[in-house]
C-alpha cells in the first residue's frame, strides 16, 4: 500500500475513529485503526472494540491499494508532530511494517496484519431493517436532555441506556435511573409503517453526539435491526450492540396534569439552587423547597458547617407546601431546558414532581422523585 494525503484530514480520521479501540483489549489488534485504500482517491479509517464500530472515509492519493492495522495511540502521537501538510505511507513489501513520511521527517511503525483485523461493520440493509433519518443537530440536542438521567449501575442493564420508541411521526427518547425520568417527544419527518421500540446504551449515544459535533452533515440515517443499531453519516458509519432486555413502564411513572402549578424565571431558579447548595450535605445533597404565595423558600444545612436559605419570586397561588429534592438532580434538568421560564407541577409533597420548559413544543420532561423532608 502506498497512499499521499493531507495532514489535516490524516489527522481528522484519526480523532473521529481512535475513542472506539481497545487499550485494554485481550487481542492487541483492536488497540489498532484499520488503514485501507477503497479506490483511487479514497481510503478508511476504521476502529472496534466489539461492542462499537466506525468506519470513516477521507480523499487521499492511493498509488498503491492494500490495507494496514496500526497502533491508534502512537498513530496519533506522530501525526501531531508533523510539521509538513502532506503525508506519504508506504507498506514495507512482504511485512506489515510501515513507513510514514512528511517532509524530512521519518517513522517506521509496525502493524499487524489487516486480515487479523475483525469485520468492523456488519451487513445490516436486509428486509428486516429499520430505516429512519432525522435532523442531526435536532436529534443531538434531544440525545442530551435524556441521556444525564441513566443509570450508572451495571447491575440494571437496560437503565445504562436511553430507550426510543418510534410510531407513525413520532420519536419519542426516555431515561431513568429509577429516582429521575426524563422524556422528550419530536415529531419527525419519517413515518414507520409499524411501532419500533429499542434500547441504546449510554456510552453509544455520548459517541454520536461527540460524532455529530464533527461532521458537516445535516441529517443522521439510523438503521435498526434486532439486536443493533447503525448510524450513518455520509462518509461515516457507526454501529453498535443495543441493550437486551425489556424497559420499565415509564410511563406508567408519569403522573396526570397537577392542579397546582408553580412558574418560575428558569435562570433565577438555577443561580438560587447553585447559591444554597455552597451548604448541602454532601452526603444527601437535599434541598429543601418551601412554596407559599409568590414566593419560593430554598433551604440547605449541614450540621458541621452551617445553613442557607434564599428567596425568588414565582407564580403560586395555592397553600403552602414543603417538599425537598436532590439539588443535583433539579440542577441537570433545568440545564437541559431552554425557556426562559420552568413549570413545576407537584400533586404532593411526596409524589413525583415534573420540571418542563413552560413554552416548548417538544414534550420534554424531567420528573424527579423528592426526598422525604427530615
Amino acid at each position: 500500500m502506498e497512499i499521499v494525503l493531507n495532514k489535516e484530514d490524516f489527522s481528522n480520521g484519526i480523532k473521529i475513529v481512535e475513542k472506539i479501540t481497545s487499550q485494554k483489549a485481550i487481542q492487541p489488534i483492536l488497540s489498532n485503526i484499520l488503514i485501507e485504500a477503497v479506490s483511487n482517491d479514497r481510503i478508511k479509517f476504521c476502529a472496534t472494540d466489539l461492542n462499537l464500530a466506525i468506519n470513516y472515509k477521507t480523499s487521499a492519493q492511493v498509488d498503491v491499494t492494500g490495507a494496514i492495522t496500526l497502533s491508534a495511540r502512537k498513530l496519533s502521537e506522530i501525526v501531531s508532530k508533523l510539521s509538513s501538510t502532506e503525508i506519504t505511507l508506504k507498506t514495507q513489501e512482504d511485512t506489515d511494517n510501515i513507513k510514514i513520511k512528511s517532509g524530512k521527517t521519518e517513522f517506521d511503525m509496525i502493524g499487524l496484519n489487516a486480515n487479523e483485523f475483525p469485520k468492523v461493520l456488519d451487513e445490516i440493509d436486509t428486509p428486516e431493517t429499520k430505516t429512519v433519518v432525522l435532523n442531526k443537530n435536532e436529534f443531538s440536542k434531544s440525545i442530551k436532555q435524556v441521556i444525564f438521567a441513566v443509570s450508572q449501575q451495571e447491575t440494571q442493564a437496560v437503565l445504562t441506556g436511553v430507550c426510543f420508541n418510534i410510531e407513525n411521526n413520532i420519536l419519542e427518547l426516555a431515561a431513568t435511573d429509577g429516582n429521575r425520568l426524563t422524556r422528550i417527544q419530536k415529531e419527525i419527518e419519517a413515518t414507520v409503517d409499524e411501532a419500533i421500540n429499542f434500547i441504546v446504551p449510554a456510552k453509544t449515544l455520548a459517541e454520536v453526539q461527540r460524532i455529530s459535533s464533527i461532521v458537516e452533515d445535516e441529517n443522521i440515517t439510523l438503521k435498526i435491526q434486532k439486536n443493533k443499531i447503525l448510524f450513518e453519516f455520509e462518509n461515516l458509519a457507526f454501529q453498535s450492540r443495543l441493550i437486551d432486555g425489556i424497559y420499565p413502564k415509564y410511563q406508567q411513572l408519569i403522573p396526570n396534569a397537577s392542579d397546582k402549578k408553580i412558574i418560575v424565571d428558569r435562570a433565577e431558579l438555577i443561580n438560587s439552587i447553585e447559591r444554597v447548595s455552597i451548604m448541602v450535605n454532601d452526603r444527601t445533597n437535599v434541598v429543601k423547597f418551601n412554596f407559599s404565595a409568590g414566593q419560593l423558600e430554598i433551604m440547605a444545612d449541614t450540621p458541621e458547617a452551617g445553613r442557607s436559605k434564599d428567596y425568588i419570586d414565582i407564580q403560586y397561588d395555592f397553600d403552602d407546601m414543603l417538599t425537598a429534592f436532590n439539588y443535583k438532580y433539579v440542577l441537570d434538568g433545568l440545564k437541559n431546558m431552554d425557556s426562559k421560564n420552568v413549570e413545576i407541577e407537584i400533586s404532593d409533597v411526596l409524589a413525583a414532581s415534573i420540571f418542563k420548559p413552560q413554552d416548548d413544543k417538544s414534550n420534554y420532561i424531567c420528573l424527579i422523585m423528592p426526598v422525604k423532608v427530615q
